[in-house]
């Protein structure tokens, strides 16, 4: 399936110009357009076929506009070559195999790339993970926040439709995607940006942070908080409380309320530690680094006192 993007829009005659058995060449190949598989707030999603190998690909194609001073691919582009740096078993991120500037458009080509979280939820039974595949999934999505976080980026949209599962072999392997509102947080001195007085809205209203509803800068710890309120969502026989609403106020009032009210989530008392998330990510302010070793220390005490297996099988990866 698809390399996902996160927010849909109109591309208007650019989709058109890029059609089915369209030949792009760049320096290192030549490559074949495919169907689409998304379409975003500054691009398109293409399955693509190198002419080379044969092998299949995903290309992001970026339009060239006047009134955008720097691609939004650039920022993407610096992103998947830092994190290839990454000395981790098992990496949450794509490869970049090849990349262009064209006189329209600018395109990365990177791994093809499953369904991604959001979707395959949906298309669970009850429309939920089971246990051991939603501790598995949220650890493999912090772990790639944190992978993001050592290299200075923060994601400012963290949310299930932007992490996707790899293809075969690597259908148990989550990677996080869409860089589209990705931000580089320190100054040409190395040190953490002076923060802004006031910020535009970011993201997506049902994992947006306090701070980004406040229009206050966001930091590190604003991409957990997200992470956090996704990881809720996946727990079995769970929900957001504000998952109905629309309106940012609203929201807003609904996640203060949820530092007190944290127990009316759940029908048990299995979960109750994770609360101690959401306190802790409350005492730090924009500039604070996070540590992630006392987060995954709570998850894994959760783990251990419920006896979660994370080795099962994840949910999708069953045959039925």
């Amino acid at each position: 399936m698809s390399l996902s993007i996160s927010s849909r829009t109109c591309n208007g005659n650019f989709r058109e110009d890029i059609k089915i058995n369209k030949i792009i060449k760049t320096k290192h190949g030549t490559y074949t357009i495919g169907k689409l598989l998304g379409e975003g707030g500054y691009g398109l999603v293409y399955l693509v076929v190198s002419k080379e190998t044969q092998q299949k690909y995903a290309m992001k194609i970026e339009r060239v506009t006047k009134d955008r001073k720097s691609p939004k691919l650039k920022v993407e582009v610096s992103i998947l070559k830092k994190v290839s740096s990454i000395d981790r078993e098992r990496s949450h991120f794509v490869k970049m195999y090849d990349r262009c500037k064209k006189k329209d458009y600018y395109l990365i080509v990177m791994d093809l790339l499953g369904p991604n979280i959001f979707d395959l939820k949906r298309k669970c039974r009850n429309l939920e993970f089971s246990e051991s595949t939603s501790f598995n999934v949220g650890i493999q999505c912090l772990e790639s926040i944190e992978d993001l976080h050592k290299f200075n980026f923060i994601h400012r949209d963290i949310k299930p439709a932007n992490f996707s599962v790899g293809t075969e072999c690597k259908n148990n392997i989550v990677y996080l995607i869409d860089f589209g509102l990705a931000r580089y947080i320190l100054n040409g001195k190395g040190n953490i940006k002076t923060p802004r007085e006031i910020c535009q809205f970011k993201g997506t209203i049902r994992y947006a942070s306090r701070a980004t509803h406040k229009g206050l800068e966001n930091g590190k710890k604003d991409d957990v908080e997200a992470w956090i309120y996704m990881f809720v969502e996946f727990l079995p026989s769970s929900h957001l409380p504000w998952r109905t609403l629309n309106r940012l106020e609203d929201v807003l009032i609904k996640k203060n309320m949820l530092r007190v009210e944290w127990p009316k989530l759940f029908n048990h008392s299995r979960y109750m530690k994770l609360q101690l998330l959401l306190d802790y990510i409350d005492t730090l302010s924009y500039s604070h680094p996070v540590d992630y070793n006392f987060i995954y220390s709570i998850i894994n005490g959760v783990v251990e006192d419920n006896n979660i297996n994370l080795t099962s099988p994840l949910d999708w990866t069953i045959k039925k």
